[in-house]
């Protein structure tokens, strides 16, 4: 799953001129902030590789297979029983029809 994108302004540094000086100020926080979140994340990463990963949820087998999250997975279940049609689950999740039907038959056994 994707993070949500954030759309600047084509002319960043034009776009600043008109910030009040507070704000720029609050801004210029903020983003130093995030940088040192993102440096000590990155530290934290390396020093976790090895040790052991977390410990896993159950995961059904037709989200094993297609490798989606079980989450999205009990989505479609539900979408179905709703009486969406598979493409139309399929269109609205961003999965294939395959990955759709699978998860409906591995959900019929």
């Amino acid at each position: 799953m994707s993070s949500p994108s954030i759309a600047l302004p084509s002319d960043i540094a034009n776009s600043l001129k008109y910030l009040k000086d507070t704000d720029l100020h609050r801004l210029r926080a903020a983003v130093e902030a995030e940088i040192a979140r993102r440096k000590e994340g990155a530290s934290t990463a390396e020093r976790n590789e090895a040790s052991a990963p977390p410990a896993s949820r159950p995961v059904s087998k037709a989200a094993e297979i297609v490798g989606i999250p079980e989450g999205k997975a009990n989505l479609v279940r539900a979408s179905l029983d709703a009486g969406l049609k598979p493409p139309t689950i399929a269109r609205t999740f961003g999965i294939s029809i395959a990955a759709v039907n699978r998860i409906i038959r591995s959900t019929k056994k």
